[in-house]
């Protein structure tokens, strides 16, 4: 049998007069950490002293484990190496990768579970909010057995490929969220959400309503839903959020003598407080609509969520007029009364935009002036800031083409 090489550390003289570390430690094969003959040098005999402790150690370790090693373990061991050698991949490497994996696994839970936990975590939010939220889930069924820990950004590219831009951006905020909640608690790692990028939208010109239709929105809420009316001068002269704030404020909270209204930090969606001045005549429809026995305590919104919906269509539906399929002759504008806020108000008001930003509760002036400057004419802002309670009485619908 060879001869065992003694771990020891030797000297080297000729080292000594090129001004080298002199006390050299020669390394068996087996020993090293690359598997071949290593010489390391040291400057004390201590340090060489300490390094041969070590090597002992690990050649006492080693032989313990030869003892443990089965011919079908050295088997399986030698074919693993061949696997890996092809891939240049360490096996010690592979072993402590595969355990983390298999640890995170272990930790995570299946993709509907965690997002069924964030709408629990998300419950005092708006109900608009919960309702997109419940949305994307529901149509993200396949995802929903899947360990969230398993989840690739490969998966969601192949689920959202055929989306519009749009869309699939909304996805990707709602996904991001629930990914993060989860990261945050350890159910996953990494939100694969980070590695996506999100779709350009190109924005088309703002959308506003014309005053004469806002008028007789005002109007048929005056003669058919008293209830519905205050929403609407809220939405349309102040620019207040439709569903998270304006579901949410009180009437505590606007100041008749003062003409102001106060949105409370709690009820906005950037969460800080704002004033907004209620114009002269937003508060002649405030005055009518008390005057004509409308509540003033309590939310401004007594409605419901589903119940304001269904409000809000019929009064659209009446102002508009109806197909013969029984569908309203335009297209609702999407946060339509807050662009014409924001449009009218900068086009009255000179371009103030640094105030319009206050009184929006919006972050970026550059977004604000990009989406309103030259969205309505000065004459009809002024046509805007002139609407008022009619005195006359008649039919409020406006002939549309069908």
């Amino acid at each position: 049998m060879p001869r065992t090489p003694s771990i020891k550390p030797k000297h080297r003289k000729e080292r000594v007069k090129k001004g080298l570390a002199a006390w050299c430690v020669n390394v068996p094969p087996h020993l090293g950490e690359n598997g071949k003959r290593q010489q390391l040098f040291f400057a004390t005999k201590e340090e060489a002293n300490t390094e041969c402790e070590r090597l002992k150690a690990r050649k006492d370790n080693f032989a313990v484990s030869l003892n443990t090693m089965t011919p079908a373990r050295i088997a399986k061991a030698s074919e693993a190496y061949k696997l890996l050698d092809e891939q240049g991949i360490d096996l010690l490497d592979a072993v402590k990768s595969f355990l983390n994996d298999h640890q995170e696994r272990k930790a995570s839970i299946p993709f509907g579970q965690l997002f069924d936990l964030f709408l629990d975590a998300k419950a005092k939010r708006s109900p608009k909010y919960r309702t997109q939220l419940k949305w994307a889930k529901d149509s993200l069924q396949v995802l929903h057995d899947r360990l969230a820990s398993d989840i690739t950004v490969r998966d969601l590219d192949a689920l959202l490929k055929n989306e519009k831009s749009t869309v699939k951006n909304a996805f990707m905020r709602y996904l991001r969220a629930v990914f993060n909640w989860g990261v945050k608690r350890d159910y996953l790692s990494s939100n694969p959400i980070a590695k996506m990028d999100f779709e350009e939208v190109v924005k088309g010109q703002t959308e506003i309503f014309e005053p004469k239709l806002i008028q007789a929105l005002l109007n048929d809420c005056l003669t058919n839903d008293l209830a519905l009316l205050p929403y609407r001068i809220f939405g349309f002269f102040c620019g207040v959020r439709p569903d998270g704030e304006l579901l949410r404020v009180e009437w505590e909270d606007f100041h008749w003598s003062d003409k102001v209204l106060k949105l409370r930090a709690e009820i906005t969606k950037k969460k800080r407080l704002r004033f907004v001045d209620v114009s002269d005549n937003a508060l002649e429809w405030l005055n009518e609509y008390r005057k004509r026995g409308g509540k003033t305590e309590g939310l401004i919104m007594l409605l419901k969520a589903s119940e304001l919906r269904d409000h809000h269509r019929e009064n659209w539906a009446r102002v508009v007029g109806v197909t013969k399929e029984g569908k309203p002759k335009r297209r609702w504008i999407q946060q339509g009364a807050r662009q014409s806020f924001c449009s009218y108000w900068l086009a009255h008001n000179n371009n103030d935009v640094d105030r319009l930003v206050i009184l929006s509760g919006h972050e970026s002036k550059e977004v604000m002036w990009n989406s309103y400057y030259r969205a309505a004419s000065k004459a009809e802002a002024e046509k805007f800031w002139s609407i008022k309670p009619s005195k006359k009485s008649g039919s409020t619908i406006i002939a549309f083409a069908a």
